[in-house]
């Protein structure tokens, strides 16, 4: 499954870095920063390496500071390619008219979400009412766009 994914990707980069108005000498790629840029990086490695070694050009991982960062860099032309959640899609479409999505995880066509607290009290959404909530990113689909719109 991975194989056929990453294949798929690859051709897809392919039709995709095409379209690229920079000089196709690099494939400029990068991810929302849901996890440190150590991580991040370690995690693209390996795609980093078969897409180079399938389109025979480099791949360089451009690590962003937020969110927003990295809908602006696509839509600057200064990526080629990111990892994007659902609501980061839709900004970058909005603000291109050209996003095209690429590959989907399973996993990723589900949600679900985990609200944690230290408030034994605390057992249904309703014993939630007048408390405080920390979410992620605003521009994070799991992090915050879903669990506000599932909480109203």
């Amino acid at each position: 499954m991975l194989k056929r994914t990453l294949a798929l990707a690859a051709g897809l980069a392919l039709s995709f870095s095409a379209l690229t108005s920079h000089a196709a000498d690099t494939l400029r790629v990068s991810a929302i920063p849901d996890e440190a840029p150590t991580e991040l990086l370690r995690k693209f490695k390996p795609l980093g390496a078969y897409l180079e070694q399938r389109l025979g050009m480099k791949v360089e991982f451009v690590p962003v500071a937020d969110y927003p960062a990295v809908v602006e860099a696509l839509a600057t032309d200064r990526l080629d390619m990111a990892w994007l959640g659902g609501f980061t899609f839709v900004q970058v479409n909005l603000k291109t008219g050209n996003a095209v999505p690429l590959v989907q995880r399973e996993q990723d066509a589900k949600f679900t979400s985990k609200f944690i607290t230290s408030d034994p009290n605390v057992k249904t959404l309703a014993d939630l009412k007048g408390k405080t909530f920390a979410f992620g990113s605003v521009s994070s689909t799991s992090g915050s766009l879903m669990p506000r719109y599932f909480m109203l």
